[in-house]
């Protein structure tokens, strides 16, 4: 409880009596105390103090106008006057011009110290600053133990409610709200995520952001609270680490999916296998299922998404999968997906497949998405029977074989040089042959491009210009994505 004016006057061992101010001022918190006999003490005042003083420097009524003026403008809680040294009685233009000021002039009798009054408040302040500690350890305490108590995110968020005394909430950069409390607080979600990224300060609800390895991924909100404002810092602190451990779980899950993925679609696994590898992760072999593939020139937020609701996501060969259940609109998911790889920058390719049954079903649709997606920037959706595609997904053609031949020289020079050949022409073919968009993507100047490709055409002994060279080498750089 913060300590009164109305406190400092009621301790008997003070002696000190209320010569003038209203009964509600003496409810005016006492921050501290201030011993002055300067004529202006305001540079050496912040406010809340109990201002203490024997007007020495304050002799004429207008220098004891003045002074009081002067405390009051720095919001002091009061203003004592000792007498019995300077004044024997405190003076009528200093009490008139705190009475003006709503001041309150509190009397210290000559046989009560300074020091007294001073180590009185001192005392009173930090026993308060110390019993609030307690309780903020308490409350960490309480935090902590929601956390670990196994139900998470949602136990920590009520105990922080009723910390507070106010509703609060976990709201993630998509609007999805991870956690709030009470269960039926309404939010203004749009609004709050609007604020929060204008970092608009004064609003209400506050929105404090919350990071995992110095990037925001979500917000703790709060109404104004009525209580332990200062619990929220290690809030903060809890729901971040939470979120941290979410994403490092669903970022194994994504790696471990993404290898059975990677297996079926490279024929490493028959569907038995994969059916029984994708059992845990919800993929049921009889049921209808597309998938969306997406990548982008910053491969930073392929671990780090957000799960996508009905939907089982992976990682591999540097794209972001989502296996989608019967029902979810493969549109939406393909806007999530491109809305979140886009926040990290650079050029985002998202590519929808069909819908099929069966293991060897997302081994199709997963050709299908990928060979959309190599399309170029934005969503694309499927080409149905793409004879591209076809050859791909076959397992009686030798295509990955036929590649690996054709890119042998390409890879050996790169090996030996530490050289970009391969990389140059696969941009070159996603480019649909123009230098001047390759230059960009690689950051070469164009002539390095054109010199490039030169090579690229001496060592493959194909023509770039010819429609039937660059069309092997389109499918060499194709298959050899998928190749072992």
């Amino acid at each position: 409880m913060k300590l009164r004016l109305a406190d400092v006057l009621a301790d008997p061992d003070l002696g000190l009596r209320l010569v003038d101010g209203e009964p509600a001022a003496l409810n005016q918190p006492v921050r501290w105390c201030a011993v002055t006999e300067l004529a202006d003490p305001r540079p050496f005042l912040s406010g809340g103090e109990l201002v203490l003083t024997t007007g020495l420097s304050q002799t004429e009524p207008a220098a004891q106008r003045q002074f009081v003026q002067r405390v009051a403008e720095r919001r002091a809680s009061g203003l004592g006057f000792g007498i019995g040294l300077t004044h024997s009685l405190i003076p009528d233009a200093t009490i008139a011009a705190a009475r003006q000021a709503r001041l309150p002039v509190i009397e210290i009798p000559y046989a009560t110290p300074f020091i007294a009054v001073d180590r009185f408040v001192a005392d009173r302040v930090l026993e308060e600053q110390y019993g609030r500690f307690a309780d903020l350890l308490d409350e960490h305490d309480t935090l902590a133990k929601a956390l670990l108590s196994g139900r998470g995110l949602g136990a920590l968020i009520e105990s922080l409610h009723q910390i507070l005394g106010a509703p609060a909430m976990v709201l993630d950069l998509y609007g999805r709200v991870l956690a709030t409390a009470p269960a039926g607080a309404a939010w203004p979600v749009e609004q709050i995520l609007s604020a929060a990224r204008a970092k608009a300060t004064g609003e209400s609800p506050t929105a404090i952001p919350v990071s995992v390895e110095d990037t925001v991924v979500a917000y703790l909100c709060c109404r104004r609270p009525r209580r332990s404002a200062d619990v929220l810092p290690y809030a903060v602190s809890l729901v971040g680490l939470e979120l941290a451990r979410r994403q490092a779980e669903l970022a194994g899950k994504r790696r471990l999916a993404g290898q059975v993925l990677e297996d079926l679609v490279r024929g490493t696994i028959g569907a038995p296998e994969a059916s029984r590898r994708l059992a845990p992760f919800g993929i049921r072999p009889d049921d209808e299922h597309a998938l969306v593939v997406a990548a982008a020139s910053s491969p930073q937020g392929l671990l780090s998404s957000p799960p996508l609701a009905g939907a089982t996501t992976a990682v591999f060969d540097d794209c972001l999968i989502a296996v989608l259940e019967p029902g979810r609109p493969a549109r939406e998911a393909a806007r999530q997906l491109h809305a979140h790889l886009g926040r990290h920058g650079g050029e985002v390719r998202v590519g929808i497949g069909g819908w099929y049954t069966g293991m060897n079903g997302l081994r199709w649709s997963y050709y299908e998405a990928y060979e959309a997606m190599t399309r170029g920037p934005g969503i694309n959706e499927r080409e149905q029977m793409s004879l591209s595609g076809l050859l791909l997904a076959s397992e009686d053609v030798p295509l990955r074989d036929l590649a690996r031949d054709v890119l042998r020289p390409l890879r050996d020079f790169d090996a030996a040089h530490a050289g970009s050949l391969l990389a140059t022409l696969r941009a070159y073919l996603d480019a649909d042959g123009s230098v001047a968009t390759v230059a960009d993507r690689l950051i070469v100047h164009r002539n390095t491009v054109r010199y490039r490709l030169e090579q690229i055409e001496r060592l493959t002994g194909r023509s770039l210009a010819r429609t039937a060279d660059r069309v092997q080498l389109w499918l060499a750089v194709a298959a050899a994505r998928f190749d072992t």
